[in-house]
């Protein structure tokens, strides 16, 4: 913000932003359980300056700085790291890239995975053969048949619409006059035209 002076540390930062991400993307579940996304991996780099013991008292006092944190239960794992082996891959790489690795392709295992109804995944398959054919756009009463003939509820084609529209694989926009009756199916084509 123009003549507002940021003095700021680190850990005030720090601080800052992951009490941003708390209140901007936690959840509950229905029981009110913590969702098990977000999730914050606390990543230090310089691991090759600090020796020892020191790399743990820094992690421990990194616990302690946030322990009482409404964002505490957000922080996944906190690792300090020696950046200068990044991608290694061999006996070299500092041990915590292999838990940051291990991490992310837990994550994009278990909780990337949207498990979708069959009658959805048969409508993706036909409007994508119609994308196949050069049929670009369908309006949405087409959309509506192709669905019904999925057997999907009329009250979920919107949801539909959308669930495939959040993944890029239509565009459906019901809110803007000039497309709320289209879908549609090629949006690499309509980018491109």
């Amino acid at each position: 913000i123009p003549g507002e002076e940021a003095n700021m540390t680190i850990s005030e930062l720090l601080d800052k932003w992951m009490a941003t991400i708390h209140s901007h993307l936690s959840s509950k579940t229905e029981k009110g359980d913590l969702l098990d996304y977000p999730r914050i991996l606390g990543i230090g780099t310089h691991g090759d300056e600090l020796q020892g013991e020191l790399k743990q008292s820094v992690i421990d006092r990194f616990n302690t700085l946030y322990s009482d944190k409404a964002f505490a239960e957000l922080l996944d794992d906190i690792l300090v790291v020696d950046n200068t082996t990044a991608g290694s891959n061999g006996d070299d790489e500092d041990p915590g890239f292999g838990r940051v690795r291990d991490n992310i392709r837990q994550f994009a295992l278990e909780k990337l995975v949207v498990k979708t109804p069959v009658s959805w995944v048969l409508f993706r398959k036909i409007i994508h053969m119609f994308a196949e054919e050069s049929k670009n756009v369908i309006t949405f009463s087409e959309a509506k048949a192709i669905a019904i003939s999925c057997n999907i509820k009329p009250e979920d084609i919107h949801k539909v619409l959308m669930f495939y529209h959040d993944l890029g694989v239509i565009l459906y926009y019901s809110h803007i006059k000039g497309l709320k009756d289209k879908v549609i199916l090629s949006p690499n084509w309509f980018v491109e035209s």
